[in-house]
């Protein structure tokens, strides 16, 4: 594979990882967080929470203060 083939390539993942995110982001938003569970929530590396997670989207809906 050439330079030119892999840099084509991490452009198109790039792109596809974009839509996905936003496409997360507009899903989340208009999901009413009717089914929810208690897990461990991270938001970065590292950090790790007991949380209310919705079921359906994923999105935190609160942490658990022990």
């Amino acid at each position: 594979m050439s330079s030119e083939e892999i840099k084509a390539e991490c452009e198109l993942m790039y792109k596809a990882i974009k839509y996905s995110e936003d496409k997360l982001k507009e899903l989340r938003a208009i999901c009413k967080h009717e089914n929810t569970f208690k897990g461990n929530y991270s938001y970065r590396i590292g950090v790790i929470s007991p949380a209310i997670i919705c079921s359906d989207c994923g999105s935190l809906i609160k942490y658990i203060i022990p």
